[in-house]
């Protein structure tokens, strides 16, 4: 006997011709039936497993297992081989993840709080139950778009599912930074279904919070700027724990988003290229500006020097953006010191690779770099300056205000960029060192986004 509609678990009634009579298990968000695996040696472990709870059982391939009888409520990379409520015995053993035990009261305390609710009269403390108070938000929780927007900063629930289905493979297997010292002492990735069937497990102890959890936290770190302390609350782990998975995310998201982050061809420019740069900017490559963000005071004093910002009279680091003429992220340089000024930061970034010859880059007047484009045969479009006097000719406040009114652009870019309100407020000394990684991620987020200006 098979599978065919039913799952193949002996105690288990799950058949999806009948819907009414269908059992969920808590862990579970989306019940579904899972296929026999292609793979043989996962084939015999799935066989192995179905046996336990069946006498006489005869392998076939119609073999059906319903998402109950998975750790993370279907079957995934990180746990392929079903091992929950197999037989019997497991019913009473087992218990479904996040599932807590129902507080037990005594007769009496419950007949007594009763009276007492009638008279109107209040407990004593000493006379109320201790009760426990759980607050965890999981992925599944956020259906509506509009949370996924506001938790996240994307659209709806389907850019997230294709973000966490694009990072969740490397995910799965990819070791925690817990420092150097202990980082390095981890025990190496299993491969082996000999040693253990729960296979690709990570080096260390085992996950407190399934991917698309750990992934929801790291994005309302971002977007909504939440401190440790509260999202261990809201998770039910410890702060160091959440620091860890967050320093871990930012470095692979960092890495496997900063694709989205694109320099386009000429050609692309022009073909995407606003009505309002085609008659007096046809041939403007990009707009560059340096953004500021606040970083709390360092203890050294050589690198409070270095990262003092005499504009925003605070300690900040400064990163260097471009964006095309539609209003899309196409350069974003690494952090420096809030010391370095425009000009040495776009010298040093790599920013000049980038361009070609007879490209038009659109800056602030506080940006000295003519003569820098010049070398990589560039052209500079900035406001014109008065040069002293104390008013502009006609054609001088003609040509600030067609700048003014296409470079608004990449002030409105930044802004959006800055609606991830960790960038807003002081970073921590903490997360200076993946201050990089979080700053490319943000941006490859944003390019997710509709761009600024159409055609």
């Amino acid at each position: 006997m098979g599978g065919g509609d039913r799952c193949s678990i002996g105690i288990c009634d799950n058949d999806r011709r009948y819907p009414d009579k269908l059992v969920k298990r808590s862990h579970v968000s989306n019940l579904q039936f899972h296929s026999l695996p292609k793979d043989p040696q996962l084939s015999k472990f799935w066989h192995d497993k179905i046996r336990q709870g069946r006498q006489n059982y005869l392998e076939s391939k119609s073999v059906k297992i319903c998402s109950n009888h998975f750790q993370d409520g279907e079957r995934t990379f990180r746990c392929p081989v079903p091992t929950l409520f197999l037989n019997n015995s497991d019913l009473k053993t087992q218990k479904s993840p996040h599932k807590r035990n129902p507080c037990k009261r005594s007769d009496k305390s419950v007949d007594k709080k009763r009276k007492l609710a009638k008279s109107g009269t209040d407990t004593s403390e000493d006379s109320v139950p201790n009760s426990t108070f759980t607050l965890c938000i999981a992925s599944t929780q956020l259906t509506r778009d509009a949370d996924v927007h506001f938790y996240t900063g994307l659209h709806n629930t389907d850019t997230f599912k294709v973000l966490f289905d694009h990072l969740s493979m490397k995910a799965s297997v990819m070791q925690y930074w817990k420092g150097p010292r202990q980082t390095i002492k981890e025990a190496p990735m299993r491969y082996s279904f000999e040693d253990d069937p729960n296979i690709f497990l990570k080096p260390g102890p085992g996950r407190k919070l399934r991917l698309e959890v750990e992934l929801l936290l790291v994005m309302m770190r971002l977007r909504l700027g939440l401190l440790l302390h509260d999202l261990a609350f809201r998770f039910q782990i410890s702060e160091s724990l959440v620091s860890s998975i967050i320093l871990t995310w930012v470095r692979l998201m960092r890495f496997e988003l900063s694709h989205l982050i694109i320099w386009p061809s000429k050609d692309v420019i022009k073909q995407n290229l606003p009505l309002c740069f085609k008659t007096f900017y046809p041939h403007v490559r990009c707009i560059i500006d340096c953004s500021e963000v606040f970083i709390e005071t360092p203890s050294s004093l050589d690198t409070q020097a270095q990262c003092w910002s005499e504009y925003k009279h605070h300690c900040t680091i400064k990163f260097l953006v471009a964006i095309t003429p539609n209003g899309m992220f196409s350069f974003v340089s690494n952090c420096y010191g809030g010391r370095a000024s425009d000009k040495f930061i776009t010298k040093d970034c790599g920013f000049y690779l980038k361009l070609e010859p007879n490209d038009q880059v659109m800056a602030y007047r506080g940006f000295k770099i003519k003569e820098d484009l010049m070398t990589v045969q560039a052209k500079l479009a900035i406001p014109p300056s008065t040069c002293g006097s104390l008013v502009m000719c006609a054609t001088a406040v003609t040509e600030t205000s067609r700048i003014a009114n296409v470079r608004i652009y990449v002030e409105q870019a930044i802004g959006r960029l800055k609606t991830f309100r960790f960038l807003k407020h002081e970073i921590p000394i903490a997360c200076l060192p993946v201050s990089d990684d979080i700053v490319v991620t943000c941006c490859a987020i944003y390019n997710l986004l509709d761009p600024l200006c159409y055609m």
